[in-house]
Parts: structure tokens; C-alpha cells; sequence
């Protein structure tokens, strides 16, 4: 290094350099890259800028306008060289990565920074001397730099903010890493429940192995009956209790339930860029374990169960037998058998049980298979979006034509109508009897997905964006804005209204088009959470305006989108809906030519507030998530029903066939007036399981909620409704004194019988199983336009 760079900062570069080795801390790198750019600013620093700068000082002005570039651009390499080792040490922690490769790696790093620090030091040497010795280009050079504005307070941010990313990398090691730890954890109850069906299967088998010897090797006399007797029976009293699946299964979703919600990994490095991915490990796991591994698990636990069911009714028979032969025995009467016919049904049970232990080990392998490739964290560093990507399925290949149907189907409707009559008058009476607050019960019940299915409903359920397999329908919509950000990309206004009923898809369309057309820009608000642009983190309000403010300040240089999801949701005590709406408004006035806009609302919210605030105006362009059509329906339903890899079938138990899958989606998608969430619900609402493979949807009434709107629950709910979420607090506030006499008891009434729901949080919306059939209820009554 030159006398040029300062002492200070040969030293801390050479230490940062050579301290690239696989027994430094992570830890450690980031610190280095702190004291590199402490060392770089004060170097900065040392010249002035502005008023006292001196513009003819040739060593500050290569300090600023050539050192700082170079500066930077090792700084960046560092932190991507600091990246690097981590995702490799994480592969290391999880066995997915040779030592000696990822010591090699190191020495790799450790040489191109070095290679790095010598190139800028001859770079920047050579450009001094060469202007040492030209006067002419000197002073050409110079007169140049004259012109520009001084570049040093850009590079300085800069700096800081490398540094600050690198130490943000280590904190979300250090998070990754116990995270490592977790997913440990779940392989390992994984494994166990997988062991656990391997022992039953195991020692079943050893137990028939013992009992066909014992039968076979002894000694054939007339007495040997009455001793095989005896010994099966010490078999059955010996027997003890075989361990349950379920013991398994919980402690695996506590084990899952202990990841974290969400979390930013960074991914990599592309062009100085960090490319981050915003990973929900929770719920994707989750939904993987549930869509991937637990089928195999029932499956091997169903194989050792069969396996050792089948032992037992050999048992039972061949001691049934040999008891027989004993009492013919001791009456007198000649017995005539061989051993190896007493251990016929023991051969039999060996021979199936053969075929069932290769069926076993297919599904063993296939699950460990599953375990070590994918469920682990690196696995979150794959190319691909999101974390655990569920398969895609795009068929029914399990269902097959039942036969004989026409059959079954007049052998069903005569037996429902021969006293027909009678039943129809006696149903009339007791729906007659029962109250209204009954009758919301029992719609509210009969939409709770069922605990026994849960690894069914886990995944028809699932909200938000679980990656691109599950997206159907859409297209024109998703044309509609990708012409509107091209657009923008041009020049235009970029500012884009998502509106539709409640379950209407607006937070998958939403995150669906962050992810494909910002993959890396897009900034995430919501009221009262953490928020990170450009490495500077803010903890979010219900103040709408700060988080845009801040937003603004942090993407001088890039042009990201702004993905706000449910605009409703902000508002505090100290800042109302209207006026954050009103701040939205002149921020994609002022902004909008290089932040693209993506807002979500409610259709009633979206009338709501237009009528005041001209949101028409405000927004380029409104898209309505409400239409849906009934074949995109089927296919969305048919995808997600594929992922359980469960068979539908009907009361019988037989496979349903492809058209009676969509005639059942299609009497759901007409009582949900084609809602696509409300409609994927309710399949999972009205879905039961049979046993490990199947499932069906029971013959019964699918109830609607009664007439039980009055003028002042009317109006509660209308304002619980527009808010999605609020509390005992905000009502109070905008009910003043009538609160306290009328519409509090209303609310506790409408909690208890199910119609709203209390949250961990103490806020309050109206229960999600039955929001849509409220908003219809008050628009019917005009208490609120809700559809569009």
C-alpha cells in the first residue's frame, strides 16, 4: 500500500484480509468491515467539502472523487465475501457441504481480497503519478472535478450503509443458526416417528418368526396342540402397548410451532445488490411437512399397524385350532395334523408381510429421501421462490369411474323418500324451535375445519403466497398490471388500487405480483411492524405518513414498489384511516414516477372512503379481485385438494369421479357468489376424514345465517366490518355514551354466540367463516355498499 492510504487503514484492511479463516467468527467479519469503513470515513473526513474545500488540492480531490469509488467497491466485496462464508458454514453446520471444500473456499476469498487490495493500490498510485506528471492533464482533470458536485457525501452513506448491511449479516446468522438447530430438531422427531413404525413392524415380524419355529421345530405328538395353545396365549397376554402416531405428531408441530413467523434471509449478491427473501419458516414448513411428509408417515404407520393386526389373527386362529385338537385329543378321538399345517395361517401372514416390508421401504426411503434434501434451512438459499415450494398438481390421476352408479344413486333417493313426507314435516318443526342465536351457532360450527383433518385443511386453508404452484386464474389481472408497470417504468404514474370482498385473494394477487415483477425492490408496510430499506430499520405506527417519509429517504437510488396490504388497518389513536389516506394520497403525487404503489382495501372501505377523498383520482388504475371464474374454481380447489395427496371419496367410500369433484365445487362456488377464498374455506369447512388416505364431504344442509340484523347490531357490525380489526377503545370513542348503554352488551352478545371474534391481541373483526355473509346481509339492508 501506498503512503497515500492511510497507516491506519493498511493495518485494518491487511487484518481484515488475512483474519478470512474458517476458525474466525462470523462475528468477527462483520467487525472487520466495521473498522474498514471507520478507517475510510476518517480518511474522507480529513478533507473538507463545500465552502472550505479547496478545488486545486489534487490529493483530496483523488481522495474523494477516485479513492472513495475504489473504497467502496472493497467494502461491498468484503461483505459479499462475508455472505458467502456464511451460507457455506450453514451448510457445514448441516452437513450439506465438504469441510475441505469450504476451506478451500476460504483460501479463494482470502486470495481474491488480497488480489483486490493490491489492484487498488496500483490503480490509484498509477493515476496520481500520471497526473503528477501531465500538468496539462492535470489541470484538465481538475477543472473537470470543478464542475461536479463533490461525491463524497454519497460515498460516505455508502460506506455506512455496507457497514451496516454487514452487520445486519451477522445478526441474521446468528438467527439462522439457531434456527438450524430447530430444524434439527423436527428431523429428528421426524425420524422417531419413523423408527417408532419401524420397531412395531420389526418386532411383529421377529414374534411370527419365533412362533412359525416353535410350531415347526418341536416334536409332533397328540399332546402338542394343548402346548402350542398355551404358549400362543402367554404370546397375547405378553403384548404390550404399541406407542401412537399421535404422540409424534404433536410433539413435530410444537417443534415446527417453535420457528420463527417471519424472517429476511438474504440470498445473495448480484451487481453490489443484496437479494433478499421474505420467509414465513412457520407456516411453509408446516405446509410442506403436512403436504409431503405426514401422508408417508399415516402410510408406514398404517403398513406396521396392518403388519400387526394380521400377526394377532393368526395367532387367533392358530390357537383356536390347536385348542380344538387338544380337546379332540384328550376326548379320545384321533387327531391327525403336521406341524407345518398348524403354522399354515404364520406362513400365510410371513408371505403377505413380505410384500408389505418392501412397500414399507419404498415409503421409508422416500420420506428420508424427503428429510435430508429439503427440510432444512439452506434449503432456503435454493434458487427458487420462498422456502419448502409445494409440488405442483394439476390433476386428479387417483380418481377412478365408479361402476355401477346409476344404480346406487335410485337405490339412495328411494330409500330417502319413503317417508319422505314425515321427515320433511318433523325437520320443519324443529327448525321451527330453534332460536335465532341457535341458528348462527350452528352455521358457525358447521364452518370449523374439523381438528381430526388437519393435516388436510392445513394446506386448503393457507393464506397469502405459498409460491407459484398453488396460482390459478388471474391472468388478465396480472396483464392488466404489468402494462401498468411498464408504464411506469416509462415515466407514468405507478400507483395501482387492489379492491374485492373480504377472501377475495387480494394479499395472494398482491404478494404474486411483488414477487414476479419486484423480486428484490419490493418494501412490505404495515402498521406496527419492522420494516428494513436500503439496511435502515424502522419499527412502524399507525402513522402512515412517517413509514412513507421514511420509505422516500432510503430509495433516492432505486425505484421500488410499496405493496400495502389491507389499508384499512391504519389508524391509531392518534392518526385516523382518512388521514393516512390523505397522506397516501400526496406521496404518490410526489412520488410516484419512481415508486410504484400497490394499495389493498375492501371493496366497502375502497366506497367508503372515495366518497370523501376521490381515491379515483389518487390511484391510476383500480383492479377488482372478485370475479372468478368456475373452471379457474375447480382448478384451484382440484390443486390444492392434489397437494394433501388425500382421495376423495364418498359416504361408501368410493373414489369420487372427476365430474362429481367439480359438481361439488360448483355448489359451494354458486353459495359464495364465486369468492375464491370463501369457496376453498368451505371445501375445507365441510371436509371430513375417512381414515389415512381418504377423505369426504358428508350428506347434509348446509345452513345459512338467519335474518337476525336489528338497527343497532347493524350498525356495530357495519363499523367493526370496515375496520377489519379494532377494539373495545375505538368503539367506545366513536359510539361516545351510547356505547356504555346499548352497543357494548350488543358486542359481548354477538362474541358469545360466534359472530365476532376476540383475538390474543384484544381486538376484535367479525369471525372469518361468516364475514362475507355479513357484509351481503348489511348491504341488503343499505347499512353499507360492500360489494362492487
Amino acid at each position: 500500500m501506498t503512503a497515500d492510504l492511510p497507516i491506519s487503514f493498511e493495518v485494518t484492511a491487511d487484518r481484515a484480509v488475512t483474519g478470512i479463516d474458517p476458525t474466525t467468527p462470523v462475528s468477527e467479519l462483520a467487525e472487520r468491515t466495521q473498522e474498514m469503513a471507520k478507517a475510510m470515513i476518517a480518511r474522507g473526513d480529513a478533507c473538507p467539502v463545500g465552502e472550505e474545500e479547496d478545488v486545486n488540492d489534487l490529493e483530496c480531490r483523488l481522495l474523494h472523487f477516485v479513492w472513495a469509488e475504489q473504497a467502496k467497491r472493497f467494502l461491498m466485496l468484503y461483505r459479499d465475501v462475508q455472505l458467502q462464508l456464511q451460507i457455506a458454514s450453514l451448510k457445514v453446520k448441516e452437513d450439506r457441504a465438504d469441510r475441505g471444500r469450504v476451506a478451500a473456499l476460504y483460501d479463494q476469498s482470502r486470495e481474491a481480497l488480497q488480489a483486490a487490495l493490491r489492484e487498488w493500490d496500483g490503480d490509484f498510485a498509477a493515476r496520481r503519478d500520471a497526473l503528477l506528471r501531465n500538468e496539462r492533464q492535470r489541470n484538465r482533470q481538475l477543472r473537470a472535478w470543478k464542475l461536479q458536485h463533490n461525491p463524497w457525501p454519497l460515498y460516505r452513506h455508502q460506506i455506512e450503509t455496507i457497514a451496516e448491511q454487514s452487520a445486519g449479516l451477522a445478526e441474521e446468522f446468528t438467527r439462522l443458526s439457531a434456527g438450524s438447530e430447530e430444524f434439527d430438531e423436527i428431523r429428528v422427531l421426524l425420524r422417531r416417528g419413523v423408527s417408532a413404525s419401524e420397531e412395531v413392524m420389526t418386532k411383529t415380524l421377529e414374534r411370527a418368526g419365533e412362533i412359525t419355529a416353535f410350531i415347526t421345530e418341536g416334536d409332533y405328538d397328540p399332546d402338542r396342540p394343548g402346548i402350542v395353545a398355551a404358549k400362543l396365549e402367554d404370546y397375547i397376554s405378553e403384548e404390550g402397548t404399541r406407542p401412537r402416531l399421535d404422540r409424534f405428531t404433536n410433539a413435530i408441530t410444537a417443534g415446527i410451532a417453535k420457528l420463527p413467523e417471519s424472517q429476511r434471509v438474504t440470498v445473495t449478491a448480484e451487481e453490489g445488490l443484496l437479494k433478499y427473501k421474505e420467509v414465513n419458516f412457520r407456516r411453509s414448513t408446516d405446509q410442506w411437512v403436512s403436504a409431503e411428509i405426514m401422508p408417508l408417515l399415516y402410510e408406514l404407520w398404517e403398513l406396521s399397524e396392518q403388519t400387526n393386526n394380521g400377526l394377532n389373527v393368526a395367532i387367533v386362529n392358530v390357537r383356536n385350532r390347536a385348542l380344538l385338537l387338544s380337546n379332540e385329543a384328550k376326548a379320545g378321538h384321533e387327531v391327525t395334523y403336521t406341524n407345518d399345517e398348524l403354522a399354515q395361517p404364520f406362513t400365510g401372514f410371513q408371505q403377505r408381510s413380505s410384500q408389505r416390508r418392501q412397500e414399507y421401504a419404498r415409503i421409508r426411503e422416500r420420506i428420508e429421501e424427503l428429510i435430508d434434501d429439503n427440510l432444512r434451512l439452506t434449503s432456503v438459499y435454493r434458487p427458487v421462490a420462498g422456502f419448502l415450494p409445494l409440488p405442483l398438481q394439476s390433476g386428479i390421476n387417483v380418481f377412478t369411474r365408479r361402476q355401477s352408479r346409476f344404480i346406487t344413486v335410485v337405490r339412495e333417493w328411494l330409500a330417502d323418500h319413503v317417508s319422505g313426507l314425515s321427515k320433511l314435516l318433523g325437520d320443519a318443526a324443529r327448525e321451527e324451535k330453534l332460536s335465532i342465536s341457535e341458528k348462527t351457532v350452528r352455521v358457525i360450527q358447521q364452518r370449523t375445519a374439523s381438528p381430526d383433518n388437519a393435516a388436510y385443511t392445513n394446506i386448503l386453508m393457507t393464506k397469502g403466497y405459498i409460491g407459484e404452484s398453488f396460482l390459478v386464474g388471474r391472468e388478465s389481472e396480472t396483464a392488466h398490471l404489468r402494462q401498468l408497470i411498464e408504464h411506469w417504468k416509462l415515466g407514468y404514474r405507478g400507483a395501482v388500487m387492489l379492491t374485492g370482498n373480504r377472501l377475495a385473494g387480494k394479499t395472494l394477487f398482491g404478494e404474486l405480483i411483488t414477487n414476479r415483477f419486484f423480486p428484490s425492490q419490493a418494501i412490505r408496510l404495515r402498521p406496527h411492524a419492522q420494516i428494513t430499506v436500503s439496511g435502515r430499520r424502522l419499527r412502524t405506527t399507525g402513522d402512515l405518513a412517517e413509514a412513507l417519509a421514511f420509505v422516500e429517504k432510503y430509495t433516492v437510488q432505486s425505484r421500488p414498489l410499496v405493496w400495502i396490504d389491507d389499508l384499512e388497518l391504519w389508524w391509531d389513536d392518534d392518526h385516523t384511516l382518512a388521514e393516512n389516506v390523505r397522506a397516501l394520497g400526496h406521496h404518490i403525487d410526489d412520488y410516484s414516477a419512481r415508486i410504484f404503489y400497490l394499495v389493498a382495501t375492501t371493496n366497502a372501505v375502497y366506497r367508503h372512503l372515495g366518497r370523501f377523498l376521490d381515491l379515483h383520482r389518487v390511484f391510476q388504475s383500480e383492479i377488482n379481485l372478485d370475479r372468478f371464474s368456475l373452471d379457474d374454481m375447480r382448478r384451484a380447489v382440484l390443486i390444492r385438494h392434489g397437494a394433501t395427496h388425500k382421495i376423495m371419496v364418498d359416504a361408501e367410500g368410493e373414489p369420487v369421479s372427476e365430474t362429481g369433484f367439480g359438481q361439488m365445487v360448483k355448489r359451494i362456488y354458486r353459495a359464495t357468489d364465486g369468492n375464491v377464498g370463501e369457496t376453498i374455506d368451505r371445501w375445507a369447512y365441510y371436509t371430513e376424514r375417512y381414515d389415512n388416505e381418504r377423505v369426504y364431504q358428508p350428506k347434509m344442509k348446509r345452513h345459512t345465517l338467519p335474518a337476525f340484523l336489528t338497527p343497532d347490531t347493524a350498525t356495530l357490525l357495519a363499523a367493526v366490518l370496515l375496520e377489519k380489526r379494532t377494539r373495545d377503545y375505538r368503539l367506545r370513542k366513536l359510539f361516545g355514551p351510547a356505547y356504555n348503554e346499548r352497543y357494548g352488551s350488543i358486542l359481548q352478545r354477538l362474541i358469545r354466540i360466534g359472530l365476532i371474534t376476540r383475538n390474543h391481541d384484544g381486538s376484535v373483526e367479525v369471525t372469518e367463516s361468516v364475514v362475507n355473509d355479513v357484509g351481503r346481509m348489511l348491504e341488503s339492508e343499505a347499512y353499507l355498499q360492500y360489494s362492487k
